[in-house]
């Protein structure tokens, strides 16, 4: 278990790791000085999270790796001995609650609305709104070991999509802030 999956259990007994992480990634990207917190606190909901230390001690973690120069950056998911339908069924977790982050911090910020993204910015949050929706089953109907193969391929392309389109998303948002504010 990982350090920032440990922090994530700490931080609430109720919300999938994937879902918090992602809600906070989402707000993050947003590249404000002072991160939210009670804004994340309202999405996630007061009475699904333990302690503000323990949620400002994840929020901390996952934003030095978000913005970290060494891309350590990867959403939060289940360990790659999980079943392939719960490890798609928290990618879809981990979308959905970056998005709704996402939107969060956006309300939050100067960037404006999601509407005013650039074009490569709304494709990417268009393809995390179809991950979001992904059936986790059917990752799990395949039969044969090439076709399980394939379909762990497929999860492993797909998760590294996530991983860059939110490091693209966030870049996006911050030099476009930045450019606003020049």
């Amino acid at each position: 278990m990982s350090d920032l999956t440990a922090l994530a259990l700490d931080a609430s007994h109720q919300v999938s790791v994937a879902e918090l992480h992602g809600a906070i990634c989402g707000v993050a990207a947003c590249g404000r000085e002072e991160f939210p917190l009670q804004e994340l606190v309202d999405l996630i909901g007061v009475d699904l999270l333990t302690d503000e230390a323990s949620v400002s001690r994840l929020v901390d973690a996952s934003i030095e790796a978000l913005f970290s120069e060494d891309l350590r950056f990867i959403p939060l998911l289940p360990d790659d001995d999980e079943p392939l339908a719960a490890r798609l069924e928290a990618l879809g977790q981990w979308c959905a609650a970056f998005l709704a982050g996402l939107g969060v911090g956006i309300a939050v910020s100067d960037i404006g609305e999601l509407a005013d993204l650039s074009e490569d910015a709304q494709e990417i949050l268009e393809d995390f709104a179809a991950i979001a929706d992904i059936d986790p089953e059917s990752g799990s109907q395949s039969d044969g070991a090439s076709l399980v193969e394939q379909a762990e391929a497929d999860f492993v392309e797909l998760q590294e999509f996530v991983k860059v389109g939110t490091l693209l998303i966030s870049s996006l948002l911050i030099y476009g802030a930045d450019d606003q504010s020049g």
